[in-house]
């Protein structure tokens, strides 16, 4: 794995990739004797008083709560999914009712004269087709057993196996019982659920069959550790045929942003294996009489339109926005020739074939949980990236995120929000916003956290640019409300809220959706999926827009300040300013603001942290300026570079900007007679100085700028002249003799400290290595609140495909052979600054200080 920006391998069910769906159904099924074609007796027992019913195949499911599969040789011809899903639970830690459990399982089934056999189908390799290399091929990508089933009666060339224990069991491939994820621990998550399954109190509770798919709901019971507390969920799983003939594939490119899966083709006409990756998508396509039609530029139907069922859990004045968040979808698919091409419609009354568990059926499913949340995953043919089925989870407790969000950003300029409960018009502007974002990721489209960065901070101000464009280019961003503008814009027609649709998003749902005449195969289709990529950056009438780039999301640090979450405008530091000035009015005006004569503080005070949160997100859009780069995908052929170094004087305005509101935060979001009344400490907010200060030092962006030093040493800083800046900045007060209160206290200690860690001098951090310290930096300046659809750990990912992210875990670091006599260095001419002031300063606190810091220096140096 490349390290700073590759595909993020995530991990779920581990699986390969298929030959082809025709050549693993080719399993000759073994000859049988006539005689034994006949009902036996078995079969006659298993019928008795069982219910039975025929669809995908027969179910039998007997008077004693056993089930039974009846299944033909047609059975064995086909590939299916297998999906786990939790329809209800008594406890959510893990899942919420409606949660897929599992990544969906493709399978396909065997057998011999004893048993069947169910196959976890491979798919992540593929041969092609008729290559001499095939036979050599499927002999190391067999498909391995998951689980085999005793024969246990026959009824004609039928065979009938018991798959109670499977289904009503705690089968480990399909358990509710979720794995703790690698990351967790790193990624603050808590531990999941851990039990003992409870045979006695879980059962098999139903079975639906179908033609194409068999539905079964399961009762499963567990003794949790280490309280021995019961847990019972009802799981609900889908057995769902495959189309026999996949759709075609559509190459991925990382100028768009769609989920992705990669695979491996072994082939004998190149040198290598060649790996291709493509993008998840529905399987949109004209009716045959249409096809002419839509060939032609004429908006068509699709044969089979994307239908979203919502929930009725949702209060009407609530759903009916959230349906207008799915069909605004269809302003993007008429681009893309398909009209009505997505429709919501509400959950269907008194219908016993709908289940919003079954995998036929895609929702929007109401949480009634304290989630402050939403998510929208979706769930693929694995063969193909077609989406099959997709749900959006609405957490109840999003109410509060979305009140929060806009209270803080624009309650400076919107007196509407400026009470505890928003009139209706308001909290429905913020669900349809929410609504259309997961959509968007049901759809198959990822985050684009660069798109807001293409707008300028003053077309942000301007009436007519944001009435036609909001807040950001693309809604699948992290751009919310439009904290940039000013008391007064609204009155003049500033619009505070994203687009509908963004035009990103209109150019991204074209480039994945729209049919390409002619094409038979993904190949045919690459040159002119370029061009349209292409047109957009070379045609005139565009000047290179930035509007249509797309910015992929980091993961596990920042390094490129142009792709992130919750920012607005292409400089950060203006918006800063123009956000914090709002910011400062509304701490003025808080109580006023949240005032409810008679109730406690605690509302208050709650809106007041979200207040601090908000802050701490325009100093961390900051922060990766500092050894910051900037990302571009340039091909061969192309002029540029993949990795852009920010110049100097752009990180020399970032550093003194940082350390500027690490001096004067406190003036404004902390006033002592608002502390007081929330009863909250007047230190409670000494980590942003801490997290500017660790920032300044960090070691991974050292490392960046020595390297960008290298590549152009005219236009970017050296190291030394870097350090000489911080340290300039951060001792500024006692450069000009001044008398230093608690603030720069603090900045000059954590300065010390860290300058100590990176000397290697001190005798604990001298046991750290440079990865060991990177680790803890990683881990600070990650402490960013959980933000709604909070995949930024990617819940939208965690399934087995890979996805195009900038993991940002494991960077070079700088080393401290070079790093190491560099920070003894500054040590060293801070000690001869305190001693050359501590004989001038009058103040007593300021000298004590010095005289402090003095021993300490000098202890590391006197071992």
């Amino acid at each position: 794995m490349k390290r700073g920006f590759v595909y993020l391998f995530m991990l779920g069910a581990v699986c390969i990739t298929p030959v082809s769906a025709k050549k693993k159904a080719a399993v000759k099924a073994p000859v049988i004797a006539k005689d034994s074609l006949k009902p036996n007796g078995d079969y006659a027992k298993i019928i008795k008083g069982a219910t039975t019913k025929e669809g995908l195949f027969t179910t039998h499911r007997t008077k004693e709560n056993k089930l039974y599969f009846e299944l033909p040789d047609s059975v064995f011809q086909h590939t299916y999914l297998l999906s786990n899903r939790m329809a209800a639970t008594s406890n959510t830690q893990d899942f919420v009712a409606g949660q897929m459990i599992t990544t969906p399982l493709m399978l396909r089934m065997s057998k011999d004269t004893q048993n069947v056999y169910l196959h976890l189908a491979q798919f992540r390799s593929t041969v092609k087709e008729n290559d001499p290399i095939t036979s050599a091929f499927e002999r190391n990508f067999s498909d391995p057993v998951l689980k085999g089933f005793k024969i246990a009666a026959r009824n004609g060339q039928n065979v009938v196996i018991d798959v109670t224990s499977f289904f009503g069991g705690n089968e480990k491939a399909i358990s509710p019982l979720k794995p703790d994820h690698p990351l967790s621990k790193l990624m603050g998550s808590s531990k999941s659920l851990k039990g003992t399954f409870a045979a006695d109190g879980s059962a098999i509770k139903e079975v639906k069959t179908f033609p194409k798919n068999i539905e079964i709901k399961s009762m499963m019971s567990f003794i949790t550790a280490p309280l021995n507390e019961p847990y019972t969920v009802e799981v609900h799983r889908s057995f769902f045929l495959l189309p026999d003939e996949p759709m075609r594939m559509r190459l991925q490119d990382n100028r768009v942003g769609f989920f992705s899966s990669d695979k491996k083709l072994f082939t004998s006409d190149e040198d290598r294996i060649l790996p291709f990756t493509h993008i998840h998508r529905w399987r949109l396509e004209p009716k045959a009489e249409d096809l002419a039609k839509y060939n032609n530029g004429e908006l068509v139907e699709p044969q089979k339109p994307i239908v979203f069922y919502v929930d009725s859990a949702f209060p009407e004045k609530w759903r009916s926005v959230v349906k207008q968040g799915i069909e605004d979808w269809n302003i993007a698919f008429e681009t893309a020739g398909f009209k009505n091409a997505i429709r919501a419609v509400d959950y269907p009354k008194n219908d016993p074939e709908f289940d919003p568990d079954d995998m036929r059926y895609s929702c929007v499913k109401y949480a009634a949980t304290s989630i402050a949340n939403a998510m929208g995953p979706s769930f693929v043919d694995p063969r193909s990236g077609e989406i099959l089925t997709a749900d959006v989870i609405w957490y109840h407790n999003i109410l509060s995120l979305l009140h929060n969000w806009r209270f803080t950003q624009t309650a400076a300029v919107d007196a509407r929000v400026r009470k505890p409960v928003f009139d209706d018009v308001v909290m429905q502007e913020a669900i349809r916003y929410a609504a259309a974002h997961e959509i968007g990721h049901t759809l198959g489209l990822m985050h684009n956290m660069g798109a807001s960065y293409s707008y300028p901070v003053d077309s942000l101000r301007n009436p007519a640019f944001t009435q036609k464009y909001g807040t950001t280019p693309s809604i699948m961003d992290y751009a919310r409300n439009n904290f940039i503008a000013q008391p007064g814009d609204l009155e003049k027609g500033v619009k505070l809220t994203p687009p509908v649709l963004g035009v990103y998003d209109i150019y991204a749902i074209n480039w994945g959706y729209r049919l390409i005449p002619g094409a038979t195969t993904p190949d045919d289709e690459k040159a002119v999926l370029r061009s349209w990529i292409e047109e957009k950056k070379n045609d005139p009438a565009f000047a290179n827009d930035p509007m249509f780039e797309f910015g992929a999301q980091q993961f596990m640090g920042l390094i490129d300040p142009t792709d992130q979450t919750e920012d607005l405008g292409d400089n950060h530091i203006e918006a800063g300013n123009l956000a914090i000035n709002n910011l400062k009015l509304i701490v003025a005006n808080l109580e006023a603001w949240t005032m409810s004569a008679g109730d406690t503080y605690e509302t208050t005070e709650e809106i007041y942290q979200e207040v601090v949160r908000q802050y701490t997100r325009h100093l961390r859009h900051v922060m990766p300026y500092i050894g910051g780069l900037r990302f571009q995908d340039v091909r061969q052929g192309e002029a540029g570079s993949q990795k852009n170094y920010l110049p100097k004087q752009v990180q020399k305005e970032a550093l003194i900007w940082l350390v500027n509101q690490a001096r004067t935060y406190n003036d404004w979001l902390t006033p002592k007679s608002l502390m007081q009344k929330l009863a909250l400490d007047m230190n409670a907010n000494d980590r942003l100085l801490q997290s500017v200060v660790g920032c300044l030092f960090n070691t991974s962006a050292l490392f960046r700028i020595v390297e960008g030093e290298k590549v152009d040493a005219k236009a970017n800083y050296s190291l030394n002249g870097y350090l000489d800046d911080v340290i300039a900045e951060l001792f500024k007060a006692t450069y000009q003799g001044k008398k230093l209160n608690d603030t720069e206290m603090e900045l000059q200690t954590a300065s010390i400290t860290a300058l100590i860690k990176q000397s290697g001098l001190s005798a604990e951090t001298a046991k750290k290595t440079a990865s060991a310290l990177a680790f803890e930096e990683v881990v600070s300046l990650s402490n960013e609140p959980t933000l709604p659809c909070s995949h930024s750990a990617c819940q939208h990912q965690m399934t087995d495909k890979e996805s195009f992210l900038r993991i940002n875990f494991g960077l070079p670091t700088l080393s401290p052979t070079v790093g190491a006599p560099l920070m003894t260095g500054k040590l060293k001419k801070i000690l001869s600054l305190y001693k050359q002031k501590r004989a001038a300063t009058v103040d007593v606190m300021t000298r004590d200080f010095y005289d402090y810091q003095i021993v300490r220096i000098e202890k590391l140096f006197n071992k």
